[in-house]
Order: structure tokens, then sequence, then C-alpha cells
């Protein structure tokens, strides 16, 4: 079974020693409502994202694993992390050469971490977008037409809106999904500003929602004009009549289609995450992808609650011991015990990279008594065999003993 101690999950077996005789905010299409979808989503959008994310200087990062934050490279980097109004101070950046990701480690373990989607199939999926950006601003008209809206002041205020995956797209290098402002496709259509940077994306994918990109750009500028001193960022959903570019590069739209933005796809960048966090959890089960990779056929291959062998013990169980799910003989047990001149010592396949603690109590006491501890603290394995031994003060005065082991944190 497993139990919880603290942050620690820890496996226990136990064996009864009896010797004789011993023992970017976001911009919506329906309204201006600067208040307008700042409090988490609910309902069917409940567990969307937004609970995972936290502010990184004046905008955000995501927490993807136990100790570490995603955002954009492009922000200043920040040295803390704040989620649920709780700091958590960043210690080692980790800028992505291929990419505009960052990854920051945490000193301290973050409360909850989001699931990375890590496949190929975003296109269509919906999205949700968080930010920290800019207010709707005043309506951008040329010739009587409304096209869509200019950027309005910055309030820091967190915010969230919908859309959907239109197409993957290369912007700055990399990867990235791109979704349209649509006019009429509902009230939380959304569109992203300035300071929605590093924000997260989440798209639901096999019925789940999982964080898909971080925000990078946005289309434009614009200008209803070539003057080069009259433009403006907008979040446009019909450019027609508008022009798109920079000072002396001005392309006129001549056609009816909306802008966009764009967030970098973390699932192109799978490999460089995991060569950061080798211990990396996409589907946050309690089981590393590379563990599910090997046992399961592919990095989200196994259930946790599943028993895989059919040993007694689940997928979870067989990765804090460090035992072959797929193997009955591979079993986290108590191997051997015995008592020399009053010195018990249990023997079990141990690991390295694992801690273990022993548990002790009497035979005569009665079963609801609780155990003691019989180590101060926890100990690392060394291997196949382990031993552990300690003088018994009652060596007459037969003896329970339980083993338990953990994956290290931070690990």
């Amino acid at each position: 079974m497993t139990t919880k101690n603290g942050c620690f999950r820890w496996m226990i077996v136990g064996l009864a020693l009896r010797l004789a005789p011993t023992s970017y905010a976001v911009l919506f299409d329906a309204t201006p409502d600067a208040s307008y979808n700042t409090n988490a989503p609910a309902g069917a959008l409940t567990n969307s994202g937004w609970h995972y994310i936290g502010r990184f200087g004046t905008a955000q990062a995501t927490a993807i694993a136990p100790f570490f934050v995603l955002t954009a490279k492009h922000l200043s980097v920040s040295t803390n992390f704040v989620l649920d109004g709780s700091n958590y101070t960043l210690s080692t950046v980790y800028d992505d050469s291929h990419s505009d990701l960052r990854l920051c480690r945490s000193v301290t373990r973050l409360p909850r971490h989001a699931p990375l989607y890590v496949g190929t199939n975003e296109v269509g999926a919906p999205l949700l977008a968080f930010g920290r950006g800019r207010k709707r601003g005043n309506a951008v008209v040329t010739a009587g037409l409304t096209n869509g809206w200019k950027w309005g002041g910055a309030d820091g205020i967190m915010r969230w809106g919908s859309n959907q995956v239109a197409s993957i797209r290369q912007a700055g290098g990399a990867d990235c999904l791109y979704a349209t402002f649509d006019h009429g496709a509902g009230p939380d259509e959304c569109h992203l500003a300035t300071w929605d940077s590093g924000g997260a994306a989440f798209a639901c994918i096999d019925e789940r929602w999982q964080l898909a990109g971080v925000h990078y750009s946005v289309d434009g500028s614009f200008n209803q004009s070539t003057n080069n001193t009259t433009e403006f960022n907008a979040a446009i959903y019909d450019g027609y009549g508008l022009y798109m570019g920079s000072d002396n590069n001005w392309t006129l739209i001549t056609n009816p289609v909306p802008s966009g933005f764009y967030s970098t796809r973390v699932s192109s960048r799978y490999a460089w995450i995991t060569n950061i966090i080798p211990h990396f959890d996409s589907d946050v089960d309690g089981l590393p992808d590379w563990w599910e990779g090997r046992y399961g056929g592919s990095v989200q291959g196994m259930d946790a609650t599943h028993d895989a062998d059919g040993d007694g013990a689940n997928n979870l169980a067989e990765w804090i011991a460090g035992s072959d799910p797929t193997n009955t003989a591979s079993l986290f047990q108590i191997a051997a015990v015995w008592q020399t001149n009053d010195v018990d010592t249990l023997s079990f396949d141990g690991h390295t990279d694992r801690l273990y603690r022993v548990w002790q109590r009497d035979l005569t006491l009665a079963p609801t008594t609780p155990w003691q501890s019989a180590v101060t603290g926890a100990f690392s394995g060394a291997g196949n065999p382990t031993y552990w031994s300690a003088t018994n003060t009652s060596p007459a005065t037969p003896r329970f003993y339980r083993l338990g082991v953990t994956v290290p944190d931070g690990m």
C-alpha cells in the first residue's frame, strides 16, 4: 500500500520478526467589461488551468512539475513565482535555444502542477487562454466598418477567455499554436495583448484540459494608412481595409480576415523539457514519463492504479519501490531477518536513488499500538542486498518490523 507523510509517498511492507526467543490580460469580442472572467472558470470548465498559473514578475508562469514553472523567454527574469498568495523563490533559469520557452526551478516544492499535452492533435481543440495584459480599448472603424478594438490600459488582473486552435504556425523560429479572433464565436471569445506573454494556453484534448502553449506573440501592428506615425496595436476580428506590418513595410488587407495570437507549442519542445526534468510526469499520475515508456510502451501508457503483473502492488507502488511492474518476482519486501548477539538485521533489495525507513512494534502490544520509528530519519539503499541493523534492547520480546520506501523529494 502507499501512505503519505508530508510531501513524501511511502510504500510500506511489514514482517513479524519472531526469533527464539526474540525479534500576455485577455481582450473579449463580446464585452469591454474589465471585470469579466476575472475568477476561475467554473462548471464544465472547472480544472481547466487557472489554479496552476501564478505571477512571474509582471507576467505569468505555469507550474508543470513539483519544482518547475514554465514561462516565456522574452520576459524579464523574475526570482519569484507567486501562487495562491504564497511566494516561491526561483533559483535556476533554463532558456530554450530553439523556442521562446523558459523553465525556472523553485527552491521549494510547489503545491500542484499542470498536466502537459505531449501529442500532435491540437488543431481544432477548444482552447482557454489566461493572461494579465490589457483591457479592451476604443473601436477601430474603417470606412464605417468596425474592425475590432485597440488595446486599452493595463491593470495586471488575471482573466481567461476561450478560443480554438486554428493551426500550427512557425513564429520566432518555433512551432506555435495559432488562434484567431472570430467575431460572434461566443461570449468568451478572446484575443491577447502585451503583458499576456508567458501566460498559458490550455487545450481540451481527450476530455482533459492540458497545457498546450505558452503565449508568445500576436498579429500586428495595424494602421489605417501607410503613415508611420499612426500605427497601433489591436484585437482585430475583420482586417478588411486596414494595413498590417511595420514602418515602411505596410501591407493592405484586402479580405475580411481576423488577426490572431501565437502560443509556443510545448509538445514540440517536450524533449528539451524532459532533458531538464528527467523524471517529468506529463499526465500528473505520479509515474515518470520515461518509466511509463519503458514498461507501458508510451510516455502516458500506464494507469497508476493498475497492477500490471498481478503481484498485489499497483504501478504507482512499483515506481515508488523501484521494482519492475511487469515481473511478479520483482517485489518490495523484507527478504530476510535475523538476530545475532541481540542485534536485529533486515535485508532487502534497495536502491541508491530511494530512501528507506524502518518502524517497529513489540508483538506483545495491542494491534492498535502506534508503530515506533526504529531509525532516525531516512537512509539510502545500497543495492541488493541492503542491510539495516539495530540493537534490540528487549531481546526476549518478539517484535514486528515494517520497512518503508519513498522517492527523494526533488527527484
